[in-house]
């Protein structure tokens, strides 16, 4: 079963939560352009109760990012 993190990012990508690896980013997935982007850092914000600062909102660039952000924050995925 995909994490919630998987799930959410799927979701706003419009795709299969199978497709989604650690490396999925804007490098490697068409889906994940600059909105969708910012609407992948505002569901997480939402789901976890975290903020990012402009900085990290550009530093983001795969789930393995947003993975490593949380797990810096203390959240559980």
């Amino acid at each position: 079963m995909p994490s919630r993190l998987v799930e959410l990012v799927a979701g706003v990508l419009e795709l299969p939560a199978a497709e989604i690896r650690p490396d999925t980013g804007p490098a490697t997935t068409g889906e994940w352009v600059s909105l969708r982007h910012l609407r992948i850092i505002a569901a997480v914000e939402d789901a976890y109760g975290v903020t990012f600062t402009p900085r990290e909102i550009r530093g983001v660039r795969s789930l393995g990012d947003l993975r490593e952000f949380l797990r810096g924050r203390d959240v559980e995925e």
